[in-house]
């Protein structure tokens, strides 16, 4: 049978929902997902490449507790990129993040402590290998009433402290002012301060930012209309380095925004133009979406066509293209499914070239 689009549309999503609402009883311990692809070089018949693999961990109350991330790198390894693990205690979890290269060594680690009441950080621990592999930093957190960073303390590993952040507010929670002060691994300081004003009407009036890094001196001085930048200054060391807009400048500010065109009435290139495609939809007993017809005109452009499993999985979809009358390409997607109608697997064709294959592990409680 042939509807319009939108109400069939919904139930479609509905019943494509259906699988995953049907598996939520079996709890989910752990999950290992592998993506596999086929590089623009490779021939037709010529293995997938491994680009991703990703294992997660989920508690009884399914919380992820850990994450392990590894990607390919240029050379073709897969390497670790990121480890996390979350523990939850009465009062507070933690949040622990290792970040790594392209060669699998360690950029940073990060450890926050988060209220499970506020869901606000309240202290933060972190290593940076790059800048300074043997020291601990210890980030300490203050707020105000409305959950908005108050100041920020930075202590080392002889827990002395080397850097502060100071925020200030308007009476809309705006911010208006900020200071920061850090005694950086290799003993240089950094210094930089921010003051920001409004319009009575609350948009942006202006912005200034001074920064004081080593023996240098940056100002950033900017003015709004609207929100939107009339000027934006800068200086080194009192020499201005750089400008936008200006007493010379034509300001309009219009010009500023970005416009989004569809379709073929303003330039566009989509075939037909936008408005111009129709499609015919249609559906089995159960509500499950089977074939979509697209027209330009009385010409169809494009025919897919869906398959599903006995719970309503959606297991197929096929997808051929059209012009005047003949076939451009062909494209194939193909799901599997477990008994808890969770997806196992899903591989990808174009003009029936495996493209694309993601495969997914699962342990249950």
């Amino acid at each position: 049978m042939k509807n319009t689009l939108i109400m069939p549309f919904l139930l479609f999503i509905a019943f494509a929902l259906s699988g995953t609402l049907q598996a939520q009883d079996a709890k989910i311990k752990t999950v290992e997902f592998k993506s596999f692809e086929r590089l623009p070089e490779q021939s037709k018949d010529s293995d997938l490449i491994i680009t991703k693999k990703e294992i997660k961990t989920f508690d009884e109350k399914k919380r992820m507790i850990k994450l392990e991330l590894h990607l390919a790198n240029p050379i073709g390894e897969l390497v670790q990129n990121k480890i996390r693990n979350q523990e939850w205690q009465q009062n507070f979890r933690t949040d622990e993040i290792s970040t790594f290269d392209e060669m699998g060594d360690p950029i940073m680690k990060t450890k926050a402590f988060i209220s499970n009441k506020s869901k606000l950080t309240i202290k933060e621990e972190f290593v940076d290998y790059i800048k300074a592999p043997k020291q601990q930093y210890t980030k300490m957190f203050s707020y105000t009433p409305a959950g908005k960073y108050e100041k920020i303390t930075l202590t080392n590993t002889d827990n002395r402290k080397v850097g502060e952040e100071v925020y200030k507010y308007n009476s809309d929670n705006e911010e208006t002012y900020y200071k920061k002060w850090e005694v950086l691994p290799d003993g240089k300081k950094y210094m930089e301060t921010k003051k920001t004003a409004y319009t009575q009407e609350g948009f942006l009036a202006s912005s200034e930012k001074l920064v004081k890094d080593g023996k240098d001196t940056y100002k950033d001085l900017i003015t709004f209309q609207r929100n939107k930048i009339k000027e934006h200054l800068k200086y080194k060391n009192g020499e201005q380095i750089s400008n936008f807009g200006g007493a010379k400048a034509s300001y309009k500010a219009g010009q500023n925004r970005v416009l989004m065109e569809f379709g073929g009435s303003s330039g566009g290139s989509g075939f037909g133009g936008f408005g111009m495609w129709t499609n015919e939809d249609e559906f089995d007993d159960k509500g499950n979406k089977i074939k979509t017809t697209q027209l330009a005109g009385e010409e169809i452009t494009k025919v897919t066509t869906y398959s599903y499993d006995k719970n309503s999985n959606l297991t197929e979809t096929k997808e051929v293209s059209y012009h005047e009358g003949k076939e451009t390409s062909k494209n194939k997607e193909v799901l599997e499914y477990d008994s808890n109608n969770n997806i196992l697997k899903k591989v990808v064709y174009e003009d029936e070239k495996l493209i694309f294959k993601y495969t997914y592990d699962y342990t249950y409680f």
